[in-house]
């Protein structure tokens, strides 16, 4: 028997959120039958799993079950109002994200009712976890729900964030940082879980290129505030300055794509620096393949977002690519500073340069710092040993189900 978890996602897949692409991967290969739904959009597939979209048009169906819903359920549904109405959401867009797992979660209802999961899991803390609650309310079918630094950090944390956090059965977030945040929040210690996403099989170390004239140095991810990819820039001036020979790229796209195009060129880096715009998973491993350094300038953005550990922390360090990075959110859970990379000032960037020009000089410190790194990555950025312990949260969550079901799982799982 398989545990069946209703897998309720924003967008799926999505490029960006490589991580729960993995998640979904490597939990497909545990004894999970996984049934996937997208609130806003995605593909009909991935990896041979179907995607079920959630047609809008289905929100129209609320007009009716909203006051259905107060007719049959009068004491939770009016307990819950008030909180709802308790506090007003930061935003216009959280706002809407929780509106829209509402409407899901009441346009679903007797679907999900009729055909019961044994688990409702939402990726997301926002709309995903909100249709999750509010399904968990109608059904008593338990909800776990996914938490990362976004849902936590975004202008003081997602609208209905306290009340989702003490109703679920599991929080899962992917970094210590984040854990900490969300104990602060009120979260219960023994159903708050941190566990690592990670690679589906790591790949080969890179051969460690040498002589490095002129060094490489990559960026990628999206191009977006939190990045701190101005900073960046500045380092790399900074490094030209010194009279360093370089070359730099930067993959992925963002709203900052044309301004920062804009700061390169005044910083009289058009020579030096390219952007390489939105890639395909195959061609980002070609440029981790080409770089010998990994920068990450993060930053915590005007509205208090920042990340937690960049996947793309881990996949350079798998690589062989040495990793440089400031100490924002979880980024020294991974990095520390001489040992699996370096850890840099996130204000000063003339301190980048003589650390890189050591790396550009010094095998055997990049020798060092890159058998550590894969070490780190191979002990602890496992996607598949990962997954294991995730499908045994996901088993408990869901044990409130009493299902005869779940106790076959158990055993299966033993």
């Amino acid at each position: 028997m398989k545990l069946r978890v209703l897998y309720i996602c924003t967008t799926f897949p999505k490029q960006s959120e490589q991580f729960i692409m993995r998640e979904v991967e490597a939990l497909s290969e545990q004894p999970v039958d996984l049934e996937i739904v997208t609130l806003w959009g995605g593909d009909s597939s991935y990896k041979g799993l179907p995607v079920r979209r959630f047609s809008k048009l289905n929100l129209f169906r609320v007009i009716w079950l909203l006051p259905l819903a107060f007719f049959l359920k009068p004491r939770v549904m009016s307990r819950n109002l008030k909180w709802f109405l308790a506090r007003r959401p930061p935003s216009l867009i959280n706002l809407l994200e929780n509106l829209l797992g509402y409407g899901f979660a009441l346009a679903q209802w007797f679907e999900v009712e009729n055909d019961k999961p044994d688990l409702i899991h939402g990726t997301w803390a926002t709309s995903p976890a909100s249709a999750a609650f509010l399904l968990s309310i109608l059904t008593r079918i338990p909800f776990s729900m996914g938490a990362h630094a976004y849902d936590v950090f975004e202008n003081g944390g997602d609208w209905h964030l306290s009340e989702k956090l003490r109703r679920a059965s599991l929080l899962h977030t992917t970094s210590q940082n984040t854990g900490q945040a969300l104990l602060r929040r009120g979260s219960d210690p023994k159903k708050t879980r941190v566990i690592l996403s990670g690679l589906m099989g790591v790949p080969p170390l890179k051969s460690l290129r040498s002589p490095r004239n002129p060094i490489r140095v990559l960026y990628v991810g999206r191009l977006v505030e939190k990045k701190g990819l101005f900073y960046q820039i500045d380092v790399l001036r900074s490094l030209k300055g010194s009279g360093l020979s370089f070359r730099a790229r930067m993959v992925g796209g963002g709203e900052l794509d044309g301004r920062l195009k804009r700061y390169r060129d005044r910083s009289g880096l058009q020579g030096e620096l390219e952007f390489l715009g939105e890639q395909t998973f195959a061609a980002v491993q070609e440029q981790f393949d080409w770089a010998d350094l990994f920068l990450y300038t993060g930053k915590v953005g005007a509205r208090g977002d920042r990340d937690g550990l960049p996947n793309v922390i881990g996949e350079a360090m798998a690589l062989g690519a040495v990793v440089l990075t400031t100490a924002v959110g979880a980024t020294t859970e991974a990095v520390e500073h001489g040992v699996t990379g370096l850890v840099l000032p996130p204000d000063d960037p003339l301190a980048w340069v003589d650390p890189i020009i050591r790396l550009q000089r010094d095998d055997a410190l990049m020798k060092t710092l890159r058998g550590n790194a894969r070490t780190w990555v191979e002990e602890h950025f496992d996607a598949r040993r990962n997954s294991r312990e995730l499908y045994l949260a996901l088993l408990k969550a869901a044990e409130k189900n009493g299902s005869s079901n779940l106790a076959a799982c158990h055993s299966i799982s033993m």
